[in-house]
């Protein structure tokens, strides 16, 4: 799949305005930062650059360069465990993916274009003129390092993986890499607390939709599961009163509600280690995601920034 193809796939506005989901109610300080960095973070998957970077070594399938570059910090590992790494995606639409990348580029290779194209795209975008990019991204970046080096790694793979690169010199790729850093903790973080749960991929997919604002199956469907599959999940979690047709039923809603909890639970660490700068580093990187949506940089639709 080529890069003009998953931009057609996931830049599409919502056909409608929705409803205001609950993934977007009075979000916690550790969940308010989560969706501030997002588009940001989505640098590392959408930069134009890095769709030439990844071109340029000879890896034009966009989709299989994905998966490759997000795998990557846990080395090369066998095709299952890069499938269950990534956790909410079905393992015959990555499995190949991940085979087509790993033997098409080499691995450092594929984590120094991730590194490094990013910044220049955000650059782009914001301004190569703005001085204050520069000065204000070396700080945010200074503010989400505390919150890094403070997290735990526990259960934590792709996270832990990241940990190990090296940090680019630019500070707006550094600003880049720190949200991509931070995004794959909580990621890693939230898929603990649904196994804890006893939650498959498919049905986290679909609570997850549903609690940012997807119809039933919109967004599962994007990860690959097929119309059976999903309909099989939902079906598991309207027997434990979880949906109520196609919607979260009132217990459904609080059930997610304390998954979110324990997710932003297992950030403590983070979120007390940036302290006082949390607030104001939120509003920044709010400010500069929401530019990046409007400048076409990242996806428009503000269900897709909530389930990330």
């Amino acid at each position: 799949m080529d890069y003009p193809t998953m931009r057609g796939l996931f830049f599409s506005p919502p056909d409608g305005p929705r409803p205001t989901p609950p993934a977007a109610t009075s979000p916690s300080p550790a969940r308010a930062l989560r969706d501030a960095i997002e588009p940001l973070a989505c640098l590392s998957i959408w930069s134009p650059e890095a769709a030439e970077g990844y071109a340029a070594l000879g890896l034009d399938d966009y989709f299989a360069a994905y998966v490759w570059q997000r795998v990557a910090p846990l080395g090369t590992p066998p095709e299952p465990l890069a499938v269950t790494a990534l956790g909410v995606f079905d393992g015959g639409l990555i499995g190949p993916q991940y085979a087509l990348g790993a033997s098409a580029v080499d691995r450092d290779k594929i984590v120094a274009v991730r590194l490094d194209a990013p910044g220049r795209t955000l650059r782009r975008v914001l301004g190569e003129d703005l001085p204050e990019l520069g000065r204000e991204a070396a700080a945010a970046v200074v503010a989400l390092r505390r919150g890094i080096d403070a997290a735990d790694r526990t259960a934590r793979p792709l996270f832990t993986g990241l940990l190990a690169e090296p940090w680019p010199d630019d500070p707006a790729a550094a600003l880049v890499h720190a949200c991509h850093v931070l995004r794959e903790h909580r990621g890693d973080s939230h898929l603990a607390v649904c196994a804890v749960d006893g939650l498959d991929a498919v049905q986290m997919n679909v609570l997850t939709e549903l609690w940012c604002g997807y119809p039933l199956g919109a967004y599962t469907a994007s990860r690959g599961w097929a119309p059976d599959r999903i309909e099989a999940a939902a079906d598991e979690l309207r027997a434990r009163g979880l949906l109520d047709g196609d919607r979260l039923s009132a217990d459904g809603l609080r059930h997610r509600a304390t998954l979110e909890a324990r997710t932003d639970g297992m950030q403590r660490a983070v979120v007390a280690a940036i302290g006082a700068d949390l607030d104001p580093v939120t509003r920044l990187l709010d400010g500069w995601s929401d530019a990046l949506v409007a400048a076409g940089a990242a996806p428009p639709d503000p269900a897709k920034r909530l389930a990330g």
